[in-house]
């Protein structure tokens, strides 16, 4: 006898996409690819609205974080909307989290690897990475 699954598999896609360093508010901002194709760039644009109504309710118990992680450590922050499509990950200065942005931001080629559900229409998570 087979069960079912009642909840759908997620459909991952992966963007790499650039970053910004806003050193004066200790925030990464990551920003669409301008060379991403059309239905990558249709996927970010509804995940980040997805985003904005999570922030809009006040970030209801049903919200799933979109967590930064780098290759010291996973989850260290969570994105929040920002203008043009980006999305902003803050760093509070003295958290566990500033130590991985300081070493983010100390070695050069910052980029991120951002994947997205293409059916739940929500970023599943952000990757950062340095190229060498």
């Amino acid at each position: 006898m087979a069960i079912a699954a009642t909840t759908p598999l997620p459909q991952p896609l992966a963007v790499t996409a650039p970053v910004t360093i806003d050193f004066a508010n200790m925030t990464l901002i990551v920003r669409r690819p301008d060379a991403a194709g059309a239905s990558a760039k249709l996927l970010w644009r509804e995940a980040h609205q997805a985003l904005v109504k999570a922030e809009e309710s006040g970030w209801p118990s049903s919200t799933r974080f979109v967590y930064g992680n780098a290759p010291t450590k996973s989850e260290f922050a969570h994105a929040t909307p920002g203008e043009n499509l980006t999305l902003l990950f803050p760093v509070v200065v003295g958290t566990p989290a500033a130590k991985v942005y300081a070493e983010l931001v100390g070695r050069p080629g910052l980029y991120a690897i951002v994947t997205a559900d293409r059916a739940a229409r929500i970023f599943l998570g952000v990757a950062f990475k340095n190229r060498l």
